[in-house]
């Protein structure tokens, strides 16, 4: 199974915010040995920024973090094709939306795992919650 991690599920993790960062943790523990986590490099660069912005974190914390989390996660090629794409597509009026959308299209994903469902109502990927995914695939309630 492949999923796509929107950036908010990456910040959730990264950050241990509460109430989310147990879910989102088991869905981590997923992608190191039993499905096949994604990000886009757009995510990582929000990742990387809101790490050295937000927070005391050094630039040297903020890179090793990005290189643990590309061991972890495949990311999945941006290019001009999913651009113009993503520009056309009229169903998303965020342009990233619109972006990680088509990067999860082209990758084959099964699903965007991501709290904010709503930004992907229009998406031909199924959007669902980090909760909602580990209901799906172990049962949890």
């Amino acid at each position: 199974m492949k999923v796509f991690l929107d950036t908010n599920i990456l910040l959730d993790y990264l950050l241990k915010r509460q109430p989310f960062y147990e879910s989102v943790k088991k869905v981590f523990e997923m992608c190191l040995y039993t499905i096949d986590g994604c990000v886009t490099p757009h995510s990582l660069i929000d990742v990387f920024y809101m790490l050295s912005e937000r927070t005391d974190a050094t630039t040297e914390f903020c890179r090793e973090t990005i290189l643990k989390l590309r061991a972890v996660l495949f990311v999945i090629p941006e290019n001009d094709d999913i651009v113009l794409a993503a520009a056309r597509n009229t169903d998303f009026s965020d342009f990233e939306d619109s972006m990680q959308n088509e990067s999860a299209m082209i990758a084959g994903v099964d699903y965007i795992i991501t709290r904010n469902k709503k930004d992907f109502d229009k998406s031909t990927v199924s959007a669902i919650t980090p909760e909602e995914f580990l209901k799906l695939v172990l049962g949890e309630k």
